[in-house]
């Protein structure tokens, strides 16, 4: 047998090669997507000099924050201010040019440099003395102008000076009228042109040899290089190029050489030290003179910071002669190919932020750390004299960042991100297709929601139920026939299609579905069962409803399913719908009832059952509609409650009743009155409601001792803790707190001695059983024998006939309340019954209330 030997290297191969076969995701799409489309956008932006204006500026504004040197020692400047222009006139004679020359050169300058045209009619002897300057010396250096005129020269030179010892003028202004480059050297075929400070240099350094590479596209001065600034260089899009220039490096913002004026140097009063083998160059600095140029300190053209042309040359031959002593002077640039990978690396660090990051705060500082980032960057790079651009990264990165959020919410609003399910809207799109596609044949939607999610959220925290949305996702992507279309259209809500159509066949599926999804499943090391409620809407024939439509039905079906018993299913029916829109209808009365004051209050007695004299009142919130009379309260209470609108409801009924009770007190003031108020299961949460109970017993001057909150005791035990605080708020106002209902809802006699309460009201359902129910009699017996044993007051409701009284009684119940003595009444009835009382209860004899 042959073996044959797999080599590690090749598994390694095999290995990659399966990961890169890989379809790449969503997410990998969109970043790669966004950064090219950035990338190629911003591209194209340069190349038509969109960015240009704010790269310059960005040169500009890191050019002032960088550290700059103090004055070049190697230049001195000989200037003709205002004052020597009214002493000597303009433009300067040639024989005072050629006294100030000769002035210079008895102090052994290196170069005098004479930044002065001289192309005004002239006396001959100052021609002939400064023309003779220019032949004693090949030191001394002039000028002359060009570039204005087409091909010819604005400004020549004298035709008495030597050749090689002129240079030009021609200063390369950008757009913005700002001077950041050098022209140095044109090459002309027949004529080469040397700028003005490169011959001074060139005399400066006479013993180094000037070469120029064409080929490179750079000048050579001894061992230094000077690279020719390109077309696209830096933030340059498409500038001049031609000839050598370089992007000037500025020495300081201002005076960048020691100066003198030239009434000094005439006078005499030069330091020899000053001049002795220096750079002399002569030229103006008067502002009248209009020959100044704004740099990259005149921050928005402020002329503090305005050159003269003479400063302007001193500041190109200062960097002229540090590159040729090596210092780092010369700016450098990023190659094409550099400034590719330098955008393509922001556009994808832009993309992979947007799409991982999903806090908004956490995005917005990582953005702006990335642009302040890019930006710090290309300020480092300035300062090691590499011009790195920073507006067209920043472009670049924003723009991928923009374009891969765009795709994020696009893809969200499509997909979910937990389970990799459609969304809502492309379950839709489903449903839509599905309907077009089969008109004449039933579509069936199923609306699925999780039982008791939310307390699975609560018990074990939201990673758990992410877990559980995931998993339940699998179990119905597996479940379900391929043909179906699953989707998670909500929190714990997943919606899918159905491929059968009739309604024995529907029932098998969701039957065993239930069954499939209720099967426990292990979660962080807890055994975890889930079921699920289940709503169906199909939709029949020709006239079928749209889509949304369709799968609000199903959603209505669902909730009527939670509403009946969890872990069932319902079909929808045209009922339901015309339920809920009722429902709506009522919620937008109840507004218009706020507006319109249409609630009112009734008052039920409370009656002392021994001696038939009323003693209080319960208030009761009453609806009363113009068009339709009185509203069930079993009807609209609910919905308050559910909607919130039973906070400012409750609020209006303690007020209103604690004001009907004071007039009750001055009208009958030998009547003593309470008056009880129910308290809803909202206002036990409401921040302020002890502070506005307050305010109002306050305004009315009325005692608290006067008014019974009535609390339903399921309402307590929601909550017993926080229930016990506010109730012992309530409390500290003088409140009486009376448990209603009690006895019916959860079982609160181990909390009951904790509760700061006055009264136990006694359940009529209870009650109303008494006659026919030994063990009601028994269960209203003990409840009556247990407020007497924590000396609190009974009030038995419900009470309808005399036996009921009767038994009450003899029991020890000492109020109570129902229809054997009043139903509720209005102001003006409760108001007469108070003036002429009903003789309820005839007194019985202690023998019948046993009988009883």
């Amino acid at each position: 047998m042959v073996h044959f030997r797999v080599w590690p290297f090749r598994q390694q191969l095999q290995q990659w090669a399966s990961r890169f076969s890989k379809p790449i995701n969503f997410g990998s799409r969109a970043v790669l997507v966004s950064s090219l489309l950035a990338l190629t956008l911003v591209s194209a932006g340069k190349r038509l000099q969109l960015f240009e204006s704010l790269e310059t500026s960005s040169f500009d504004l890191l050019t002032r924050l960088l550290i700059q040197q103090t004055s070049d020692p190697r230049l001195l400047i000989v200037e003709v201010t205002e004052a020597d222009l009214e002493a000597y006139g303009w433009p300067l004679s040639d024989q005072v040019v050629a006294d100030i020359i000769a002035e210079v050169q008895r102090h052994e300058p290196a170069v005098v440099g004479l930044d002065l045209y001289r192309n005004t009619p002239q006396d001959m002897p100052g021609q002939t003395a400064l023309a003779q300057a220019f032949a004693d010396s090949s030191k001394v250096i002039g000028i002359f102008n060009v570039g204005k005129q087409g091909t010819s020269i604005e400004v020549p030179a004298p035709a008495t000076w030597p050749a090689d010892q002129v240079g030009f003028n021609d200063l390369a202004i950008d757009p913005d009228g700002v001077l950041r480059r050098n022209l140095l050297y044109v090459s002309t075929p027949n004529n080469p042109a040397y700028s003005f400070p490169l011959r001074v240099v060139l005399a400066y350094h006479a013993d180094l040899e000037f070469q120029v590479d064409r080929g490179n596209d750079l000048l050579r001065i001894g061992e230094a290089e000077f690279p020719a600034l390109l077309a696209r260089n830096g933030g340059y899009a498409n500038i001049d190029d031609r000839g050598y220039q370089v992007l000037m490096k500025y020495r300081t913002p201002y005076e960048p050489a020691p100066t003198l004026t030239i009434t000094q140097v005439l006078a005499g009063a030069v330091p020899p030290d000053w001049v002795r083998g220096k750079i002399v160059l002569i030229g103006s600095t008067a502002s009248s003179l209009k020959d100044e140029f704004y740099t990259p300190f005149s921050h928005e053209h402020s002329a503090r910071f305005v050159m003269a042309g003479v400063e302007v040359h001193a500041q190109s031959i200062s960097q002229l002669l540090d590159a040729i002593a090596g210092e780092p002077t010369l700016y450098r640039f990023l190659p094409q190919w550099g400034e590719f990978f330098w955008l393509l690396g922001c556009t994808l660090a832009a993309g992979v932020i947007g799409w991982q990051v999903r806090r908004p705060p956490m995005l917005l500082l990582l953005s702006g750390s990335m642009v302040l980032g890019i930006w710090s960057l290309s300020g480092l790079a300035l300062a090691n004299m590499l011009w790195v651009p920073t507006v067209e990264p920043v472009a670049a990165f924003l723009l991928a960042l923009g374009l891969v959020l765009t795709q994020k919410v696009l893809y969200r609003s499509s997909y979910d991100q937990l389970t990799l399910l459609p969304g809502r809207d492309m379950f839709v799109l489903q449903v839509q297709r599905a309907l077009c596609q089969k008109p004449a044949s039933a579509v069936t939607v199923v609306f699925l929601d999780i039982d008791r999610f939310k307390l699975i959220n609560q018990s074990f925290g939201h990673v758990v139920g992410d877990r559980v949305l995931q998993t339940l996702g699998q179990r119905l992507r597996q479940f379900l026939p391929p043909s179906a279309q699953l989707s998670r259209v909500g929190g714990d809500e997943f919606a899918f299609l159905l491929p059968v159509h009739e309604q024995p066949t529907v029932d098998q599926w969701l039957n065993r579905l239930q069954t499939e999804l209720s099967e426990p499943f292990s979660i962080a090391r807890r055994r975890l069962s889930v079921t699920s409620s289940m709503g169906v809407a199909m939709a029949h024939g020709e006239h079928s409803p749209s889509p949304q439509d369709l799968l609000r039905d199903a959603h209505t079906a669902m909730y009527r399913a939670k509403a009946l018993n969890e872990y069932r299913y319902e079909v929808f029916a045209s009922t339901m719908h015309e339920e809920a829109v009722r429902r709506l209808e009522l919620e937008s009365h109840l507004l218009s009832a706020f507006e319109n004051n249409e609630f009112l209050l009734h008052y039920q007695p409370i009656v002392c059952l021994q001696s038939g004299c009323i003693t209080g009142f319960e208030a009761l919130v009453r609806w009363y509609r113009p068009e339709e009379g009185f509203v069930s309260p079993g009807q609209f209470i609910q919905v308050t409650e559910e909607t919130g609108l039973i906070v400012h409801l409750g609020q209006w009924i303690f007020r209103a009743a604690c004001a009907q009770l004071k007039a009750w007190q001055q009208q009958f003031p030998d009547h003593p009155l309470t008056m009880s108020i129910n308290l809803s299961r909202r206002q036990l949460h409401q921040v302020d409601l002890v502070d506005q109970f307050g305010a109002c017993l306050h305004e009315l001057n009325l005692a608290g001792k006067q008014v019974q909150l009535e609390i339903t005791e399921s309402m307590i035990m929601r909550d017993v803790d926080g229930a016990t605080e506010l109730m012992h708020r309530l409390k500290q106002l003088g409140l009486k707190l009376a448990i209603d209902d009690f006895g019916t809802g959860y079982s609160s006699l181990s909390y009951l001695h904790r509760f700061p309460t006055d009264t136990l009201k006694i359940d009529q359902s209870f009650v109303g059983r008494m006659d026919q129910s030994g063990d009601d009699r028994e269960i209203v017996h003990t409840i009556i024998a247990l407020g007497q044993k924590l000396n609190m007051d009974l009030v038995a409701e419900g009470i309808e006939t005399e036996t009921q009284l009767n038994r009450l009684r003899a029991m020890g119940c000492r109020r109570g309340q129902g229809y054997l003595f009043s139903q509720p009444l209005g102001r003006e009835a409760a108001t007469a019954l108070l003036t002429n009382p009903w003789p309820w209860i005839t007194v019985g004899t202690p023998d019948e209330a046993q009988k009883a």
